[in-house]
């Protein structure tokens, strides 16, 4: 199958970035990898930056297609609440599983995830990127999430930023545990520890239900 310029030239920039870094990167560079002149990647990206920033948007996309798969959404705070709403907690702990094996096993996020990771000391905007990838938009997705849970009564009155933070936090830190040699084991328990607890702090009983 052929392959469209503007795909060929995110490859060349991720295995690029993998290698040297951003500084160490040029458009000439990309246009090089790719068989194309270097005023032809303006075409499809208007900077090097932009070209970044479709690095991460590949992991995003990724995170997306798990989420597919596993049968929820992590965009649509609408469409997720309708999912998650009443679910038991063994198919919750199911979605934590399918997710916490992307992020160690996934063979196009693992790269992406990892090149984000180191590039951020080297560039603030690929740490941003990155933040944005496991903090801020997480966030705002899950406060956006649990706001229409409490509404509907399926979750105990609380501040909707409260709850994400109380849910997202302990998934990062064992996220960040689990990449250590031989820890996935203990990730896994440790994080349907959580997903149980969770569930029992927050989620409203028969008697809390308005």
């Amino acid at each position: 199958m052929t392959r469209d310029t503007r795909t060929n030239l995110i490859d060349a920039a991720q295995a690029r970035l993998a290698e040297h870094g951003y500084t160490g990167t040029s458009i000439r560079d990309l246009a090089g990898d790719v068989g194309i002149k270097e005023s032809s990647v303006y075409k499809h990206f208007p900077s090097k930056q932009a070209v970044l920033e479709a690095v991460l948007a590949r992991a995003e996309e990724r995170v997306a297609a798990t989420a597919a798969v596993l049968g929820v959404s992590v965009d649509d705070p609408d469409a997720a609440a309708s999912t998650y709403g009443g679910m038991g907690l063994d198919r919750l702990t199911e979605i934590a599983q399918g997710f916490l094996a992307m992020w160690l096993h996934d063979e196009e996020f693992v790269p992406l995830r990892r090149l984000l990771t180191l590039e951020q000391y080297r560039t603030p905007e690929a740490g941003r990127l990155l933040r944005e990838l496991v903090a801020t938009k997480a966030l705002a997705f899950q406060t956006a999430l649990f706001a229409r849970l409490i509404a509907g009564g399926g979750f105990k009155r609380a501040d909707p930023e409260a709850v994400a933070l109380a849910f997202w936090g302990p998934i990062v830190t064992i996220l960040t545990l689990a990449e250590a040699p031989g820890a996935e084991g203990e990730a896994r328990r440790l994080l349907g520890v959580h997903v149980e607890h969770f569930r029992a702090t927050h989620v409203a009983g028969e008697g809390e239900r308005p």
